[in-house]
């Protein structure tokens, strides 16, 4: 199965939006931890400690997750399984945060939500885009 044009599209938007949070998590975790994203704070803000290692591995894990993006992207292959990855890394993700906005004033508020709900809505579009291209069985 090849993957079609807007599975396409949705899994490099995906890549590309995740790519400076995995950059910044891996090469400049205390930077990640105090500053994100665009000098808010989002992850200082949670109240948790710093923890270099977990920031870091975060940061790799993103990294590795954007590799393979990129190459089932670039090689046009069967967009279901890393399709399903973005999906349960950013619905999970986004759950956790939408039951944790206290602290948060509104405009972080809409910011964190509409920025996390990006990742498991392209994911879906790339699925649902990945199913109707699927040969039938």
């Amino acid at each position: 199965m090849r993957m079609g044009r807007v599975a396409r599209i949705s899994l490099a938007l995906i890549a590309v939006f995740m790519l400076p949070a995995g950059v910044q998590a891996a090469f400049m975790p205390e930077s990640f931890y105090e500053d994100f994203p665009f000098g808010r704070g989002w992850i200082a803000a949670e109240g948790g400690p710093y923890n270099e290692h977990l920031i870091r591995d975060v940061g790799f894990l993103f990294i590795a997750m954007i590799i393979v993006t990129a190459w089932a992207v670039w090689r046009r292959t069967d967009p279901r399984p890393i399709a399903i990855a973005w999906l349960v890394q950013g619905v999970g993700h986004l759950v956790y945060h939408v039951g944790h906005l206290d602290g948060y004033d509104g405009i972080d508020k809409v910011g964190m939500v509409m920025s996390l709900a990006t990742i498991p809505v392209l994911a879906g579009i790339a699925l649902w885009d990945g199913m109707r291209g699927a040969p039938r069985r």
